[in-house]
């Protein structure tokens, strides 16, 4: 797993550079989302890690540590086609008037998730499926989150392995 260092580096950088290559001609590779969909879907979710959005637990406390371990600490890449049980099965309407406003209501979200949690890394905030995440953990679904729909957008290549 990357370090804190690392992780946030690639928002700087990395992520950056993801979010810049995306355009309206972006397809993609597996489920039902277009591109602009799927940055929203982003900022739905940077958003419940940096507080604007909250959410109830759906994972029973008994599953928490095993699914955590197994589904987000380790190198397997998020499953495709996997059903959040706390967005809808369709897609949501567009929220931002064009992509280039929900690329920067992104950029946006990001900054605000760096702010709550500055100076405060020990600080939690509950995720639907994993309990409570702390600021290393959180930087860590992003990631994940993040290579996971970039790839399926074809902006970077599918992997087998998160490292």
């Amino acid at each position: 797993m990357k370090t804190t260092k690392e992780l946030e580096q690639f928002l700087e950088n990395e992520f950056c550079n993801w979010l810049s290559s995306l355009t309206t001609e972006n397809v993609a590779f597996w489920g039902k989302m277009d591109v602009q969909q799927m940055v929203e879907h982003l900022i739905i979710a940077v958003n419940v890690s940096n507080g604007k959005q909250l959410i109830t637990l759906a994972t029973s406390i008994e599953k928490i540590d095993k699914l955590k371990k197994i589904a987000l600490l380790s190198d397997r890449p998020m499953q495709r086609e996997f059903k959040n049980v706390a967005l809808p099965i369709d897609p949501i309407p567009h929220e931002y008037p064009d992509l280039q406003a929900a690329k920067e209501g992104l950029i946006g979200a990001v900054q605000a998730f760096k702010n709550h949690f500055n100076a405060q890394v020990e600080k939690t905030q509950l995720h639907n499926i994993f309990g409570e995440l702390n600021y290393h953990e959180w930087l860590w679904f992003h990631y994940k989150h993040f290579i996971h729909h970039f790839s399926q957008f074809g902006i970077i290549p599918i992997v087998d392995r998160i490292n």
